[in-house]
């Protein structure tokens, strides 16, 4: 297959057909990260249905902001449930497709982590991104932030309409897109379990807010109106800003948000932080996507100025 990287966007961006990215339903969210860690790597190099993705346990804890023991057994799960998938779509001519995503998965015990085969045609999937196959793109470590079950299809529909400002969706819509269950299906159980909770954490955590409103026929609500607005881009400070009036987003290298992020990690006022027995390198990942994050950011301020960090 010939394929020029130059065209196609870094490994830290997720780029997908919206065919491809609406075949999540039923997905665990473990899978999903697994799919979204995957697809970069796919996408920007030339490996063919004979070469695997490695992602390590060790990756998976970092990036998705989980506890490296959890890690472990959770990308095993995913990879297993991941290799029983499949997906359908129909064509521009009428035809209905199916496949599989993946044609063999290998758990490495010894490396901690899993070797992924993507079929071809699903390998081609991830590469095509013209007219005829519309595509969706966001930062990968946005997405990867968010933890409940249907953010990430919620997120994935909120940047596919963005520049429409929103999207209108019917219940059965809703239902058909997220693969949700019956249960689902009193609307106060809806909003309380699936609605709220995944708007919330989107609009703290990514780049947007997403908001809704009921659309009704009658006294019925038939299905929902979401409204997608981006948030003002952070304005970066210059070097020498006193941080005891810092009303705006500084800026931090990379060098800067690891280094600083280990130290804070061991600060004992920041603990709080910490989900259960989360080693100090998961908490130290997880002040680092706060160190680049507008509103969080604020919390470490004075420790990092006792730290030593110059502003």
């Amino acid at each position: 297959m010939d394929l020029d990287i130059k065209k196609h966007y870094p490994k830290d961006w997720i780029v997908l057909q919206n065919r491809v990215a609406e075949c999540f339903r039923g997905m665990s969210l473990d899978e999903k990260r697994l799919f979204i860690m995957a697809t970069p790597l796919a996408r920007t190099t030339k490996i063919s249905s004979n070469d695997p993705i490695f992602i390590s346990s060790s990756d998976f804890s970092k990036e998705c902001g989980i506890d490296l023991s959890t890690a472990y057994t959770a990308l095993e799960n995913a990879s297993e449930r991941l290799f029983t998938r499949f997906f359908g779509y129909t064509t521009a001519e009428g035809d209905r497709v199916k496949m599989r995503w993946l044609n063999k998965v290998i758990y490495k015990a010894g490396q901690g982590g899993s070797e992924l085969y993507f079929t071809d045609e699903v390998l081609l999937l991830l590469r095509e991104f013209d007219a005829l196959n519309p595509y969706t793109k966001y930062k990968k470590e946005v997405v990867l932030r968010l933890k409940k079950d249907y953010s990430l299809d919620f997120y994935h529909l909120a940047k596919k309409h963005q520049t429409m400002g929103g999207f209108q969706i019917s219940l059965d819509e809703l239902f058909e897109q997220l693969g949700l269950p019956e249960s689902y299906q009193d609307l106060s159980n809806l909003k309380k379990r699936v609605l709220n909770p995944s708007l919330d954490e989107i609009t703290a955590n990514t780049d947007i807010d997403l908001t809704y409103e009921n659309v009704k026929r009658g006294r019925s609500v038939v299905g929902f109106k979401f409204m997608v607005k981006e948030k003002p881009k952070p304005k970066v400070i210059t070097p020498g800003r006193d941080p005891n009036t810092l009303d705006m987003f500084f800026k931090m290298t990379d060098a800067q948000v690891t280094t600083y992020s280990s130290k804070l990690a061991h600060l004992p006022e920041f603990s709080y932080l910490a989900t259960g027995n989360e080693s100090y390198e998961v908490l130290a990942s997880k002040i680092a996507k706060m160190l680049k994050d507008e509103e969080q950011q604020k919390i470490f301020v004075n420790a990092l100025k006792t730290l030593g960090f110059k502003f």
